[in-house]
């Protein structure tokens, strides 16, 4: 069966299946839910727990074994299967197969993976298997919105309230960091006596711990947020990310940009991403996307050493051109 996280709650009042499957890439919600299954399987007497990773190889027939045999002391057991990047074999997914055909009432088995893939993970035997008898549970990067309900959430649970410029401040801060996110609301539980978070009190407490890609900076270019432009490039740069990483990624959206303002065909891309782009294409014009790629050409001369100036200067121009809202003329000499 297929669980969302915001289930599992309700799910475990009322039954404990065999086999969860927790896949994702964002290792605080992956954690949180495997503490939420361990405890509710303690309290039904698991008390034993043996973790098998990838990190140091997988026996996949010793995984078999101890799943067959009696537990060391007659109680109930956690078999945790960490397989983060990789896949089982074709050996190891027939194994799994067979433990999850006629599965033990005193064997729990709980596998942490990456993000899952639609066509190759999904059917795949394994997952199918896990799928039947147990639940897969699927978490994703908290973005956007949801970040600022996600952290809203969470200063409640903890008895405290943010002002919406606290809440701001916050999100700017721990934004591709849930991790981060979560720490940085422990520590003001710790410091804020009354409740009630104020920006100062966010900016005493917390560190900017955001983490961005070059793939956020052009989220951010194609809807238009000429400030997390800013926030973006400033971070990536104070991270020590080299200018021909952002050139080629900027570069990259100029050509889609081009072909999609010229009338050519649409580019291959993730529906999400086309949308984005069509909608930046329909804000900008010919002409803005050629001072775009001026301040390409330019940032790629001062990368190489051919002209003089900031590459930096150049990157910006060019990221907030592609947003839509270019700096004034005077400010980018």
């Amino acid at each position: 069966m297929r669980l969302r996280p915001e289930q599992l709650a309700k799910h475990l009042s009322q039954s404990l299946l065999p086999v969860y499957l927790v896949a994702g890439d964002e290792p605080l919600q992956q954690g949180e839910l495997l503490d939420t299954l361990r405890q509710a399987a303690r309290e039904q007497g698991f008390d034993e727990r043996q973790r098998f990773s990838s990190d140091t190889g997988i026996d996949w027939n010793a995984l078999l074994n101890e799943s067959q045999s009696m537990s060391l002391f007659g109680g109930r057991r956690i078999l945790e299967l960490v397989l983060g990047e990789k896949r089982p074999d074709k050996a190891g997914s027939q194994i799994l197969r067979d433990m999850l055909a006629s599965p033990s009432p005193d064997t729990l088995l709980l596998i942490r993976c990456s993000r899952l893939d639609r066509r190759k993970d999904w059917n795949s035997a394994w997952v199918k298997a896990v799928d039947e008898v147990g639940a897969v549970m699927e978490v994703w990067p908290v973005e956007g919105p949801a970040l600022r309900s996600w952290l809203q959430e969470r200063l409640t649970s903890r008895g405290l309230h943010a002002n919406d410029d606290a809440m701001a401040l916050l999100i700017e801060r721990s934004e591709g960091n849930l991790l981060a996110a979560a720490q940085e609301v422990d520590k003001l539980a710790l410091l804020v006596e009354n409740g009630q978070v104020s920006p100062e009190d966010v900016q005493q407490a917390v560190g900017d711990s955001s983490r961005y890609s070059p793939f956020d900076l052009t989220e951010a270019t194609a809807q238009g947020d000429a400030q997390r432009v800013m926030h973006i490039i400033q971070t990536l740069r104070a991270e020590g990310v080299e200018p021909p990483v952002l050139l080629w990624a900027l570069s990259r959206d100029i050509r889609t940009l081009d072909s999609l303002i010229g009338g050519g065909p649409p580019p291959r891309l993730p529906p999400q991403k086309a949308r984005a782009m069509q909608a930046q294409a329909r804000r900008l014009n010919a002409r803005q996307l050629q001072a775009a790629q001026a301040s390409a050409i330019r940032a790629d001369q001062c990368i190489k050493g051919m002209a003089k100036g900031d590459p930096w200067q150049y990157l910006t121009s060019l990221a907030l051109r592609l947003a839509g809202q270019p700096l004034p003329r005077s400010m980018e000499r």
